[in-house]
């Protein structure tokens, strides 16, 4: 598993990060950090000191017998192309710093492209709802164009429930493994919520919420099922955001999901939750 961890100086990136320690410790996924900068011919230096902190910051969370990821032997910085650089190291799983020029959200997807990262993590602050600072609707830029899964941690807080919420599209099992990851990140309960089309037979939909039940309860997990109509969905889903995190299962190009939640709901959704945003793909 890759994570790719989207930073800046913010406080809501330093925040994060043991929420990604913890998801890397569960998944032993390699770690992929991303800082941008808005322009410079080198890496800027306050860039450069808070990647390399919140890279300890990280490593600080494991025991040192554990930690299977290894220091830098050289801190200096390859220059891959006009406006990216990167520092890396190798363990028992990869570690990478990138620093790259121009926008946050233009950037953190090409990366994500590139590094073929299964989930990409950032933060926001919660000034107009879920903004970085300069630069306007990265997190929602990311969450709604992303190549993978996209965690959105608004306030790092323990979750009572994460609310799954899918329709028939296809569900991969990477995105199984995630939700399992977060509930058990969180000790968390779980919630499978199916949604219907008017027309559509309700008996596939239920029949996929059995298979996940089982799925889960397979897992030690116990889980809770109920079935919605697509008009509920936009309603069901802005009132479950205050108690936990929502994963919107939005990975099938026929997706009901996808084509329910718009940009502006998204959007929506990142401005009035009070923690985390989960987009499954």
């Amino acid at each position: 598993m890759k994570i790719l961890v989207i930073l800046d100086t913010g406080s809501y990136s330093r925040k994060i990060i043991k929420d990604v320690a913890r998801l890397a410790e569960n998944t032993f996924a390699d770690i992929i950090f991303l800082g941008v900068q808005e322009k410079d011919t080198k890496p800027a230096k306050s860039l450069v000191n808070g990647l390399l902190k919140y890279q300890q910051d990280l490593y600080g969370f494991f025991p040192p017998e554990d930690l299977p990821y290894a220091e830098f032997t050289d801190q200096t910085w390859r220059e891959t192309g006009p406006g990216k650089w990167l520092l890396t190291s190798r363990g028992m799983k990869e570690f990478s710093l990138h620093i790259r020029t121009g926008s946050v959200a233009k950037e953190a997807l090409a990366l994500a492209a590139e590094v073929e990262s299964d989930l990409i993590i950032l933060g926001c602050s919660r000034k107009f709802g879920c903004e970085w600072d300069g630069e306007m609707n990265v997190p929602l830029r990311v969450a709604r164009d992303a190549p993978c899964s996209v965690l959105v941690i608004k306030q790092v807080r323990r979750a009572r429930q994460i609310i799954s919420i899918l329709d028939q599209s296809v569900v991969s099992q990477d995105s199984l493994e995630m939700v399992n990851q977060l509930v058990t990140l969180h000790d968390a309960g779980l919630k499978i919520i199916g949604v219907k089309e008017k027309k559509g037979k309700k008996d596939k939909i239920e029949k996929r919420m059995v298979e996940l039940l089982k799925y889960y309860n397979e897992l030690g997990i116990g889980a809770w099922i109920k079935l919605i109509n697509r008009e509920e969905v936009q309603d069901y889903v802005t009132a479950s955001s205050r108690e936990g995190i929502v994963a919107l299962w939005m990975g099938g190009r026929e997706s009901l999901l996808k084509k329910l939640f718009s940009r502006s709901m998204v959007d929506k959704l990142l401005e009035s939750t009070t923690s985390s945003l989960l987009i499954l793909r």
